[in-house]
């Protein structure tokens, strides 16, 4: 299954680094960072606001765990956001690309 991925940066080098490392390992087929986002929640008991980057990649779900382990080993943050949001259609021509990109991982 396809699927999106959703996570936060602090600075855009970070999102930068980690999105590229993603691509290099197949690990997703695409990823767009969207910059200056404002950023409103409660952390430790304090209501905490800040600007952040959210990285959103393209990829397929047997690879959520590799993404998952790769967030908590390199991830800045102390609780990195990472939510998973299937894609239930898409172009068809774009989802081949996707699964051409990340199915050298594929091990049946």
């Amino acid at each position: 299954m396809f699927v999106a991925i959703y996570t936060t940066f602090g600075s855009l080098d970070e999102a930068k680094a980690f999105g590229r490392l993603l691509i290099e390992k197949k690990l997703a087929a695409c990823v767009n960072l969207i910059h200056d986002v404002h950023s409103i929640y409660r952390w430790k008991g304090k209501i905490e606001e800040t600007t952040e980057i959210i990285l959103w990649g393209k990829t397929q779900d047997f690879l959520i765990e590799k993404i998952q382990a790769m967030i908590q080993e390199s991830h800045p943050y102390d609780l990195p956001a990472l939510v998973v949001y299937p894609i239930h259609f898409g172009n068809e021509a774009y989802l081949k690309w996707i699964s051409e990109e990340t199915q050298a991982l594929h091990i049946n």
